[in-house]
């Protein structure tokens, strides 16, 4: 009934992540699933199912309540493992116009430690080092083609988007056992991130009769970067566990002090009309960081024995919503007085994210005294929510929650765990709104934004874990 119950609630759960590229309104947050990454032998196996059954080093980032219930000291070490992603969408930039990008790369790791300080094995500490993001994205597309205005003059449109992001943590975690049944503990983290995104995109019309006459253009670059250095957040944890279950409750804040930030913008936009007017823009600028939020989260596990040799675990995981908030804002002259009539131009950027839940089930069953056989399912939704710049223009497209499903092997041998396993992720979506039709320019619409609601997107992940406990 519990499974049922579990499996139905998968169903219910589904804000979707959004991204979106215009001059000065951009979403990246494909790099924002807060499930992004899975740790240590059961984490990754269970897919995340552990709030409650978590028993090795990794307990220090889970619930750092368990690290006590455990008196087997020793070090977690996740391997650097092979994976595979791809990200595909269609019609975000004109009908016809196709977005791909993907490649095999090296997922993140996670080193481990734990032991007892004061030779009371009710008490435990232990630290560990992990990446908590990691991604990148980059598309590059050109089109060439006749208007649809009846003049049959000739456009052009090209566009690149790149963003990467990463982030890393490091935290020091402390465990009380008050009895054979219940255990409190936190984790202090500190983190470090840096975010980088470009859009540089072009619109042009020349004459059918002479390519070297332009009658309209548009080309507009944005680019921004950031970094939060020693950003401070801390995680709770309860476990209780009585004979033949075991409850889990975590408790994670936001980032509350930040100990060094920095930023920094550039852009260049240039307007021609057909009567032979233009305009430009540009400027480059490092500024301090104003604020960096994560959400706080709430997370509840269950763990039961289903049969003498098989268990079931289920987590679920509340992260709250982020208000909009300024990351970084400047006002600025960009021809720095030179002009006969200097203006000042605002650049600010903000950010927003909707609160998302996020569940997982796992099952694990112990096969002989060596070799226990693990399986998990879980969603990974991201927050909707986008990045503001400059201006409130908002042009979105959809890309798809996704589904990962999981399943390997420990294998023990005396205190030393060994685990191997697969995990798979897919997301599928259609009816996104495009950001722009490169496809078809005109006169009417060369320095418009939006268009049908036709994009599809379809994302895979495939991703080879390999653990050592010792």
């Amino acid at each position: 009934m519990l499974i049922k119950t579990c499996l139905n609630a998968l169903s219910w759960f589904g804000l979707y992540l959004c991204i979106g590229c215009i001059p000065f309104r951009t979403s990246a947050q494909f790099n924002s699933y807060y499930w992004s990454h899975q740790y240590g032998a059961k984490g990754q196996l269970l897919n995340g199912a552990v709030i409650a059954s978590c028993d090795d080093e990794s307990a220090i980032f889970y619930n750092p309540a368990a690290m006590s219930l455990n008196e087997e000291f020793g070090i977690s070490l996740s391997l650097i493992s092979p994976n595979y992603g791809s990200i595909s969408t269609s019609n975000l930039f004109g009908k016809g116009t196709s977005f791909k990008d993907g490649g095999i790369g090296l997922s993140p790791g996670l080193l481990a430690a734990r032991f007892s300080p004061f030779g009371s094995k009710r008490i435990q500490v232990g630290f560990c080092s992990f990446t908590r993001y990691k991604s990148g994205l980059q598309y590059r597309d050109r089109i060439v083609d006749n208007t649809t205005d009846g003049t049959s003059n000739v456009f052009t449109g090209y566009l690149n988007f790149e963003s990467k992001l990463d982030e890393t943590w490091l935290g020091f975690g402390i465990s009380y056992r008050i009895d054979s049944s219940l255990a409190l503990g936190g984790t202090q983290f500190i983190s470090s991130r840096s975010e980088r995104t470009l859009l540089d995109f072009r619109k042009e019309i020349l004459s059918a009769s002479s390519t070297d006459q332009l009658l309209y253009g548009w080309r507009s670059m944005f680019e921004y970067g950031y970094s939060a250095t020693g950003g401070m957040l801390s995680k709770f944890g309860l476990i209780w566990h009585p004979e033949n279950f075991r409850v889990g409750l975590t408790y994670t804040t936001s980032t509350y002090h930040i100990f060094a930030g920095n930023a920094d913008y550039s852009y260049d936009d240039q307007k021609v009309n057909e009567n032979g007017s233009s305009s430009v823009e540009s400027n480059l600028k490092d500024v301090k960081l104003n604020d960096y939020k994560t959400p706080w989260s709430a997370g509840f596990g269950l763990e039961f024995s289903w049969s003498r040799k098989t268990k079931v675990s289920f987590s679920s995981e509340y992260f709250s919503k982020i208000p909009n908030y300024v990351l970084f804002s400047d006002l600025d002259d960009p021809f720095n007085g030179t002009t006969s009539s200097p203006f000042l131009q605002e650049t600010t950027v903000r950010n927003e994210n909707e609160s998302v839940v996020n569940v997982s089930l796992g099952v694990q069953t112990v096969v002989n005294d060596n070799l226990t056989f693990l399986w998990g399912l879980r969603t990974d939704f991201s927050p909707k929510g986008n990045t503001e710049i400059r201006q409130n223009l908002e042009f979105l497209a959809n890309t798809p929650g996704i589904i990962h499903i999981s399943t390997g092997g420990i294998v023990t041998h005396k205190s030393n765990y060994f685990s191997v396993g697969l995990d798979y992720g897919f997301g599928t979506r259609k009816g996104g709104k495009q950001i722009t039709d490169l496809a078809d320019i005109t006169p009417n619409n060369i320095f418009d934004f939006g268009g049908s609601e036709n994009v599809k997107t379809t994302v895979h992940l495939l991703n080879l874990s390999l653990t050592y406990d010792f």
